[in-house]
């Protein structure tokens, strides 16, 4: 349960960061 929970967990916060960093280079492009 606790291994489940942490991997979701992990995928949570590299989607997160790719989705920022998506954004960050959108927004530096479109400047």
């Amino acid at each position: 349960m606790l291994t489940i929970t942490s991997y979701f967990g992990f995928l949570l916060m590299v989607l997160t960061i790719t989705s920022v960093l998506f954004v960050g280079m959108s927004k530096i492009r479109l400047i």
